[in-house]
């Protein structure tokens, strides 16, 4: 029975106008994965825990600013600059951290950048791999909702961080937060190694495949036997090619994912403009100590984690309808074919008005502070920034890794790319640029620049399906001329 088949069934049994329910594959069709649903989620949480560190070390720091600043007699610019120099740098492992406790108030400013940047070398790979493991093991049909569950580390993160470094810089010192980030690491660091299990499709298949060698868990290596492990299927086994920026660089020239990575960069930098703009604004404004600005960064990760929440069910929701719209099923664990899809509207219904909605609360957030409002006002426009961003920054996620799911990682390599030089660039001009031109014009800017990547998401929307197809048609004939040679 064909898909089409499946269709008219299933509208004779529930009605035309009936939402199409997301049917399991047909009998006799490989599953796209062998992992019950409880074994992905627990996947899942484990990748989004290891992502969660890059966004934690970079954002419990926050609060502490001040107090660095002033134990170190240097600006909250030049401070900042320590924001930028981690998100430059940002590419696993809790040894970073190690290095980063080292520096003390006595230790010149020099010395805070670069243990900085080695912080940031040990952490950010993780970012990247955990959307990768999403892609190895969830369906386009389910990716709303579990690409959600993959950015909750950098959901929560952004929020939880500031909290902690603002109750360990106030009772401890600001030293203790990077004591507190090299135990966390290496306390997660060990059950990672030794249960973790391989998802490269390149490797195990669909989870079918057993691993073997260094992709098996150090577990397994330890307490499974040769009459314990199954037999291997036929999966085609990769040899360990050298790393090549090229393949990373190369997606940034290429449509329509280059033009989505380049507005994905621009509305997460605005994350960051407003982010680390809080603590010296908040401070001057509401004369608040370290606890008081970690504590104001509650809105900000309540607004993301309700995004996350609420968004993936949006997102699996009109990925469903469109795909019954186009006379399509959709099947829960059975990977389905894009190129018939025109995914990118899909996904940017949602992702569009989201990023409009970010670019018009970051105005009204500009506008309002400087009338020095009640601090709950602020507060309440904070989450609703964050909410959007967090909306059409995970609508675009889910989106380069559907144009893009075969190799997932490369995709997130040059996401983060982008993302972190312009987060870094925001990170450290917003508080020169507030001091020059003042708060309003600052966040009109930035507000203005995600405005300036609206038109090319709508490019996108319009376009993407179209270059998809002639893009295939070219490699098919690029294929067949080298057949015959």
């Amino acid at each position: 029975m064909n898909d089409q088949d499946i269709h008219q069934v299933q509208q004779q049994n529930d009605g035309v106008d009936e939402e199409t329910p997301l049917l399991r594959a047909p009998s006799g069709t490989e599953a796209y994965s062998v992992f019950t649903p409880t074994q992905k989620r627990l996947i899942i949480l484990t990748a989004a825990l290891a992502s969660s560190f890059s966004p934690l070390s970079a954002n419990i720091y926050y609060p502490a600013l001040n107090s660095i600043a002033k134990d170190l007699g240097v600006s909250p610019s030049r401070i900042n600059l320590t924001i930028t120099t981690y998100m430059f740098e940002d590419m696993p492992g809790p040894l970073s951290n190690v290095n980063r406790v080292i520096c003390r108030p006595s230790w010149p400013f020099p010395a805070l950048l670069a243990l900085r940047a080695v912080q940031s070398c040990g952490s950010s790979g993780t970012v990247a791999l955990a959307s990768a493991v999403a892609a190895d093991i969830i369906t386009s049909a389910e990716r709303g909702m579990y690409m959600g569950f993959t950015s909750l580390g950098n959901i929560l993160a952004p929020s939880i961080g500031p909290i902690l470094g603002g109750v360990l810089s106030k009772y401890l010192g600001w030293e203790a937060i990077f004591w507190f980030l090299a135990i966390a690491a290496g306390t997660f660091f060990v059950p990672l190694l030794l249960f973790f299990p391989e998802t490269c499709r390149g490797i195990v298949g669909n989870g079918s495949s057993p691993a073997v060698g260094w992709n098996r868990t150090m577990w397994s290596y330890f307490w499974t036997t040769s009459e314990m492990t199954p037999p291997a299927l036929s999966v085609p086994r990769r040899r360990l090619n050298v790393p090549n920026p090229y393949s990373t660089l190369r997606l940034l020239f290429h449509r329509p994912v280059g033009l989505v990575l380049l507005a994905n960069g621009v509305v997460f930098s605005s994350y960051y403009a407003v982010t680390a703009g809080i603590p010296a604004l908040f401070h001057r404004i509401y004369d608040l100590d370290d606890l008081g600005i970690g504590l104001c960064f509650i809105p900000a990760g309540l607004g993301s984690l309700l995004s996350a929440t609420v968004n993936g069910v949006l997102v699996d929701w009109n990925y469903r309808r469109s795909r019954r719209n186009a006379g399509q099923t959709v099947h829960k664990n059975q990977k389905q074919d894009i190129l018939g899809f025109p995914i990118e509207q899909a996904r940017l219904q949602i992702g569009l008005p989201m990023t409009i909605l970010a670019a018009v609360s970051i105005v009204v957030y500009g506008v309002l502070i400087p009338l020095k409002p009640p601090l709950m006002v602020a507060l309440t426009v904070v989450f609703v920034i964050c909410f959007c961003i967090t909306a059409a920054y995970n609508v675009m996620n889910i989106l380069i890794v559907d144009l893009y799911y075969e190799t997932p990682a490369t995709a997130m390599a040059a996401n983060n790319l982008v993302r972190c030089f312009l987060g870094a660039g925001a990170a450290a001009l917003v508080n020169p640029l507030i001091k020059r031109i003042g708060v309003q014009w600052t966040y009109c800017f930035v507000s203005g620049a995600i405005a300036l990547v609206t038109p090319i998401l709508s490019v996108v929307y319009m376009k993407g399906w179209e270059w998809r197809k002639k893009q295939a048609e070219t490699d098919a004939q690029r294929q067949t001329i080298h057949g015959r040679l």
